[in-house]
């Protein structure tokens, strides 16, 4: 597991996780924009199967004008050789928060793996975050899963990316392979972020010394903000990270100062849960001055 400010590295094929020319049939296009009024609302929206998209809410009291979008979808999660595009972008100072209705469940691949892919943009001083349940891992699963991010050096971007693995039937059966990546670029299209890992889920059911320990449940919490004093970020994280419990954390300033970057690892879904919402906050706090409004799920 890593985090590279290497640019070459998109274009070592044995590197980046291989993932289908055209997406699919489902796509999930968002356009965010800001309103003379201050108030972010969503100038474009597009879905197509498995995708549904609820109106624009508005619930932080703090910050009125920011937006949040619940994603849904259909088809209950993910299932072998599903490919699905997502595009979001915020326009130049407005305030998005995108998530998801619940966690993704991804079922076993008798055909092969799943592909989610979500294209990012912020724009001038635009408020990006995209914050996902985790993904479901079942036994047999395979998913391949990229985040690519376009964002204005006057732009803020929080993201998270987690998965946890479960056996409903309570064998401790594994899931297959998962493979993540996040890349962060500049309008021009170079990167500035690489965070990039392959796991397999026999490694995690084993529960060896130096890879995964007796965490199944991981997630990656990054802010990229290169206006903003990244010691004081570093700092703001590292204080909500000592209030967590039942988890170990890892956190570190992004490549260049542009932001922080911290890595969970969580016994069960709800300690994982926990200290992803501790960060964000955190992060919140150090970025716009108050804690964020809980997102109802």
């Amino acid at each position: 597991m890593c985090c590279l400010s290497v640019p070459d590295m998109l274009h070592r094929p044995e590197q980046t996780a291989k993932v289908r020319k055209t997406p699919g049939p489902g796509r999930l296009e968002l356009a965010f924009a800001r309103a003379a009024s201050g108030q972010t609302f969503l100038e474009h929206q597009y879905s197509s199967y498995p995708f549904h998209v609820c109106r624009a809410l508005h619930l932080d009291d703090d910050r009125p004008g920011m937006a949040t979008v619940y994603t849904q979808s259909c088809s209950g999660g993910l299932y072998t050789q599903d490919s699905l595009l997502t595009t979001a972008r915020v326009g130049p100072h407005a305030q998005a928060h995108l998530t998801t209705q619940a966690s993704t469940i991804v079922h076993r691949a008798t055909r092969g793996a799943a592909e989610q892919v979500v294209h990012c943009e912020a724009g001038e001083a635009a408020f990006l975050e995209y914050l996902p349940d985790p993904v479901i891992l079942l036994p047999g699963s395979e998913l391949i899963s990229r985040l690519k991010v376009k964002a204005d050096p006057t732009a803020t971007v929080i993201l998270c990316d987690a998965f946890l693995s479960h056996d409903p039937d309570g064998q401790k059966k594994p899931f297959g392979t998962f493979r993540s990546e996040v890349v962060i670029e500049d309008p021009a299209g170079r990167p500035a972020v690489i965070d990039r890992f392959h796991v397999r889920g026999e490694d995690v059911a084993e529960e060896r010394l130096g890879v995964t320990g007796n965490f199944s449940c991981q997630a990656m919490v990054m802010a990229y903000s290169p206006a903003h004093d990244v010691v004081a970020l570093l700092a703001a994280v590292r204080e909500a990270e000592r209030m967590c419990e039942g988890v170990e954390v890892g956190t570190s300033e992004l490549p260049g100062g542009c932001g922080v970057w911290a890595r969970i690892l969580a016994r069960d879904g709800a300690d994982l849960k926990d200290a992803t919402v501790a960060l964000w906050s955190a992060l919140r706090v150090e970025l716009l001055g108050q804690a964020p409004s809980l997102r109802r799920k």
